[in-house]
């Protein structure tokens, strides 16, 4: 498979995705530096999409009350598809490209430095997540109404997209 086809190093989760494993290696409670694994990968993926969504829409919608002018961003963190898989919402993007070994080679230094708002909402929530076990993740996502009204145990194949806007009105309407 291409790396072009799956998200390529231009594509946003892939580009999260290669920051969310650098941060993991750096973070102070990972003292073994081990490689964080592909299920709490994938849920950090997804919960930073959620509330990234959440937090711009909100801010959108009150911004007389706000300091930042959010009108520049996008509610959505990265274009690529979320799908409902057993273990709760993965980005197929990534999914491939950490199976084949793709994030990895292909760096991307810098990410996110010309983005202050970005790398602040990112690297507040990381540990966070972090500090959330694997299964511990998955049982949060698995609450999710949009995972689970895209989630079907009887079909050969979990992989239903998860349509983006529902995950973001989820996420806004469970903070109001």
């Amino acid at each position: 498979m291409n790396i072009e086809l799956i998200g390529g190093k231009g594509s946003e989760a892939v580009r999260l995705a290669w920051y969310v494993k650098q941060k993991y290696l750096q973070y102070e409670k990972n003292i073994d530096k081990r490689e964080i694994s592909p299920i709490k990968l994938q849920k950090t993926l997804y919960f930073l999409f959620a509330y990234w969504g959440q937090y711009i829409l909100k801010n959108k919608n009150n911004s007389e009350s706000v300091e930042v002018n959010y009108s520049d961003y996008s509610e959505y963190l990265f274009e690529d598809d979320i799908e409902a898989w057993t273990y709760g919402p993965v980005v197929p993007s990534v999914f491939h490209g950490e199976k084949n070994g793709w994030i990895d080679k292909n760096p991307v230094e810098g990410y996110l430095e010309d983005d202050p708002v970005k790398k602040e909402f990112i690297d507040y929530l990381l540990p966070q997540l972090f500090d959330i076990s694997d299964f511990g993740l998955v049982d949060l996502s698995h609450q999710d109404e949009c995972w689970k009204k895209y989630y079907n145990q009887n079909e050969e194949k979990h992989n239903n997209i998860i349509p983006k806007d529902e995950i973001i009105s989820e996420y806004c309407n469970k903070t109001a």
